[in-house]
């Protein structure tokens, strides 16, 4: 017995380092295992990116006091990663990926409308991550020696991100939840040494002004910024949690690892933006500059690997989860490939931004609000969905067959989907010169010029009308379970049959 045990326990030590096989098949009982403080960890690794500290100066800049900035930021943070964790309640009940649950909602085909939407802008926030990266590096190669021909380092730089979020990526769920400790344990070091150099530099004076509209839309930006990114990976690191998992403990962990980092960051940023206007001005068109234009040399590479830290972590969430959602559209190949498919798109979409693209980030704010709105929509149905699931749970073989319960098409939800987004892209602006005239259609010309405009109230309208609206239209109907041993076989046989 004493042989047998160490054995085994030998084996569970290995495999928390072996490659992960399973894709975005069920997951069973038997593989479950796991406690919801884990949880904390990759959602903290995911808010511990020095970014955050730059998203302080941008709500400031919609005319806030900081300390309303501060409170509208951690508002944003609090509500977003609630929405998140009530998402990956899906995973802990189902046992399957984000994307796949969805098919209840949206029916077996219908489904690839938000999984696309998904996946690209997983891809999006992945070569997001990689660009940063390589301008950091950029910016302390330049500090360091304003002659330097950086290119090379760039190339370099955004390489090796790519190559260290893929080579995580491939491992899979459990390699991810630890490293993820790991990167916030070190962020969090750095981090306490960058706030003491540049504590100087804060002031708690107040420029700007109360505003409901500007307070509206601070929450909205973080929200659209911090959870509502991360939104449909939720249930990818849950489905391994045994069923009996306590819902209450599960939603707390999650929650709160998103959010402690953010609000202490986007706080601190802040409180820089209020002390030293420069910081907030240059911070919307360089962050990774204005961060560190009061850094010492010394200083200088530990901020550049601090950087790293936060960008490749928030890149490995994303690397795992798009693959996943590659499966889930029908690709037909193993989930560490798929991997490898993100991987090629991040590094030529990266390597064109960086050294090719004439502006980024009006691009990348238009590219935020306009897939925060549909995410924001996704969600409001997938956790009524889920709510209307809560005593029955999903159906097995309907997730995986478009001959199942849930259908080809659901057309309520996709309805809803739909007419959420329509009217939640006239409710947003944004300053790109290619994207902007197509938004904002349902404001008038003074309220598309004013606060109203700048508040990002569609993104809050999308996820009101979309939950309303499911909630209303759709009601759950239980499939009959199988009932002979015939059947049952006949069941698994089907579920074979599509997931291979």
């Amino acid at each position: 017995m004493a042989t047998a045990s160490t054995a085994s326990t030998a084996s569970t030590k290995s495999s928390k380092w072996s490659v992960e096989r399973k894709g975005a098949e069920w997951v069973t009982d038997e593989e479950r295992r796991g406690k919801p403080r884990a949880q904390f960890w990759p959602w903290a690794g995911t808010s511990c990116n020095v970014l955050l500290m730059s998203f302080g100066p941008y709500v400031m800049a919609l005319g806030l006091d900081w300390h309303l900035a501060a409170l509208a930021a951690a508002a944003g943070a609090v509500l977003s990663f609630l929405l998140l964790a009530l998402v990956s309640l899906a995973g802990q009940r189902g046992g399957a990926a984000t994307m796949v649950a969805g098919r209840a909602a949206f029916g077996f085909h219908g489904n690839k409308v938000p999984t696309l939407i998904s996946y690209l802008a997983l891809v999006g926030w992945e070569t997001f991550s990689a660009v940063l990266a390589t301008l950091a590096a950029r910016t302390v190669a330049h500090r360091l020696d304003p002659e330097m021909d950086t290119r090379p380092l760039m190339v370099v730089t955004l390489c090796l991100v790519v190559l260290a979020s893929t080579v995580v990526g491939i491992y899979g769920c459990h390699v991810i939840l630890r490293i993820q400790k790991w990167f916030a344990l070190v962020f969090t070091a750095l981090s306490v040494v960058y706030c003491g150099l540049t504590l100087p530099e804060i002031s708690f004076a107040a420029h700007g002004q109360a505003s409901f509209g500007a307070f509206t839309g601070g929450i909205m930006l973080t929200a659209s910024l911090l959870g509502l990114s991360w939104v449909n990976c939720a249930a990818d690191y849950t489905r391994y949690l045994p069923r009996e998992t306590g819902r209450g403990a599960l939603v707390g962990w999650i929650t709160f690892g998103g959010t402690a980092p953010a609000v202490v960051l986007m706080g601190f940023g802040t409180l820089l933006a209020a002390g030293d206007p420069e910081v907030a001005a240059r911070a919307a068109t360089d962050p990774i500059s204005a961060l560190s234009a009061h850094l010492p040399t010394w200083f200088l590479v530990p901020y550049l690997i601090l950087a790293l830290v936060g960008f490749v972590s928030g890149s490995i969430i994303g690397l795992y989860s798009s693959g996943l959602a590659l499966q889930t559209l029908g690709v037909r190949m193993p989930r560490h490939y798929t991997v490898l498919i993100d991987a090629v798109l991040i590094a030529g979409a990266g390597g064109y931004v960086v050294f090719a693209a004439p502006g980024f980030f009006a691009p990348f704010q238009a590219f935020l609000t306009t897939t925060a709105v549909v995410m924001a929509a996704w969600s409001g149905i997938f956790v009524v969905d889920l709510w209307q699931r809560r005593h029955i749970g999903y159906d097995r073989t309907a997730l995986f067959s478009p001959l199942g319960a849930y259908g080809r098409v659901n057309r309520a939800g996709i309805g809803c989907l739909t007419v959420a987004t329509i009217v939640g892209f006239g409710l947003i602006t944004s300053p790109d010169p290619h994207v902007g005239p197509l938004l904002g259609y349902l404001f008038t010309p003074p309220a598309r010029a004013g606060g109203l405009g700048s508040s990002n109230l569609g993104i809050f309208v999308a996820l009101v009308l979309a939950t309303a609206g499911y909630a209303a239209l759709h009601r759950v109907r239980p499939s009959a379970p199988p009932n002979t041993t015939e059947e049952i076989e006949n069941r698994d046989a089907n579920l074979i049959g599509v997931t291979t």
